[in-house]
């Protein structure tokens, strides 16, 4: 049975974190302040930080204090072999007396040798999403009470939050660097989608640039799709109703379910290709329509604030990378079609 947890001790140990949080360089160091923190001011035997993989349905580990390198390896955490965490990533705080012996903990064996008996799960909350869970982890038997439940809630969401701000500030910072980096076409749209992919983790990305008759849209790149679904056929706007309201509105469109009045031209391909939810942006530079950029995703996804910020951050951003792209290679284009006819010249010269 636990003890309440002091409101000194509370108090105290949170103002640690922020201010641990608030120093630190970066976030994994940030994470491990914080589960060391949990652990050692709060006399619990260990902690983990896991981020949810939406794609994969996993619980991919972040941060760890406690425990050893051999139960950390024990294998991937599967949503769907995991009811705990199930419950939690619905919004839940679950406890758990005795993990060798709770339905739906994953690795209770694994657990048993590590010395871990009783557990309490917390989902990581960052603006009104579940993006992940924390485990608090204890030796021996252990009733967390409501002022340990409510104080480790807190706790975690401090947590998601430094993850949140930190990573799409990274990010950002990174793709931004790789694509000025460049002025070669290829490379900036292969750039733009390999980033976008990753760090939203999603299943797939197309960017079409419109033609010259702002009529069809062109594939320039493609990350993640199969060769079958490339080669569907051609786009163009007169069929593609979502992309028509996107270029119109300037604003990205969600799919959340895909279905054939979700404004598709190809629904029935995309369903083939496992596609369930998609994001669709605009690309417009200088105040004129160049494209869209498309993200693809093999689960229903609900795409919050945050990420529809950091998207269209990145399509401003790519918009203006593939213009000055463009212009490199026609001043390229241009500079040897005038170096050819001032070479012919010359040799016009030397032999009149």
């Amino acid at each position: 049975m636990g003890a309440p947890l002091s409101e000194s001790t509370s108090v105290e140990t949170l103002l640690k974190i922020i201010s641990d949080i608030n120093a630190s360089v970066n976030e994994s160091e940030a994470l491990d302040t914080l589960l060391r923190r949990i652990v050692n001011d709060l006399g619990y035997k260990a902690a983990t930080l896991r981020l949810l993989d939406e794609e994969k349905q996993q619980l991919l580990l972040r941060a760890a204090y406690g425990l050893s390198t051999q139960y950390l390896e024990k294998g991937a955490l599967d949503v769907a072999k995991s009811e705990i965490d199930q419950r939690v990533l619905r919004g839940s705080r679950v406890q758990v007396e005795d993990t060798s012996h709770a339905a739906g903990f994953q690795y209770p064996d694994h657990a048993a040798r590590e010395g871990l008996v009783s557990m309490l799960a917390l989902p990581l909350m960052a603006r009104q999403r579940v993006i992940g869970v924390l485990h608090v982890y204890t030796a021996t038997p252990h009733e967390f009470q409501d002022s340990e439940s409510l104080f480790l809630a807190a706790v975690a969401n401090l947590g998601a939050d430094a993850i949140y701000r930190t990573h799409l500030f990274e990010a950002f910072q990174k793709t931004a660097h790789q694509v000025n980096s460049t002025l070669e076409l290829g490379k900036v749209l292969t750039t733009l989608l390999v980033q976008l992919v990753r760090e939203l983790n999603v299943k797939a990305g197309s960017l079409r640039l419109l033609g010259p008759r702002g009529q069809t849209l062109h594939l320039a790149a493609a990350y993640g799709l199969s060769k079958a679904y490339l080669d569907k056929g051609a786009v163009t706007l007169a069929s593609s109703a979502i992309d028509r309201r996107v270029l119109d509105s300037n604003e990205p469109i969600v799919i959340t379910e895909m279905s054939a009045e979700a404004g598709l031209q190809y629904p029935e391909e995309a369903t083939r290709e496992g596609i369930r939810s998609v994001l669709i942006l605009p690309l417009r530079a200088h105040g004129t329509n160049i494209g869209v950029l498309r993200l693809y995703s093999a689960q229903v996804r609900v795409f919050g604030n945050e990420d529809l910020n950091f998207a269209r951050a990145i399509a401003d951003l790519g918009a203006i990378s593939i213009e000055n792209a463009k212009l490199h290679q026609y001043v390229e284009k241009r500079m040897q079609e005038l170096k050819e006819n001032a070479d012919g010249w010359y040799r016009f010269l030397a032999f009149s």
